[in-house]
């Protein structure tokens, strides 16, 4: 009993001596900001206005995390 419990915390010290990387993950990874041509702008908020919707707080969205400009 005494040696397994030996065994265990040695095993806890060595886990935890065990040191993380840091994230370099960015909000902004894989984010890219939509830019559709007058004409296809034109067209989707004729024909589909909640989609022009999404395309625009898309790219809202990217200015307040400040992705892009």
């Amino acid at each position: 009993m005494l040696k397994s419990l030996a065994l265990m915390l040695l095993s806890c010290a060595a886990l935890s001596s065990c040191q993380t990387q840091k994230s370099t993950a960015n909000a902004c990874d894989g984010w890219q900001k939509l830019t559709p041509t007058l004409e296809t702008a034109v067209k989707i908020v004729v024909d589909d206005r909640p989609f022009a919707n999404q395309v625009a707080a898309h790219n809202a969205l990217g200015i307040r995390q400040k992705c892009w400009k």
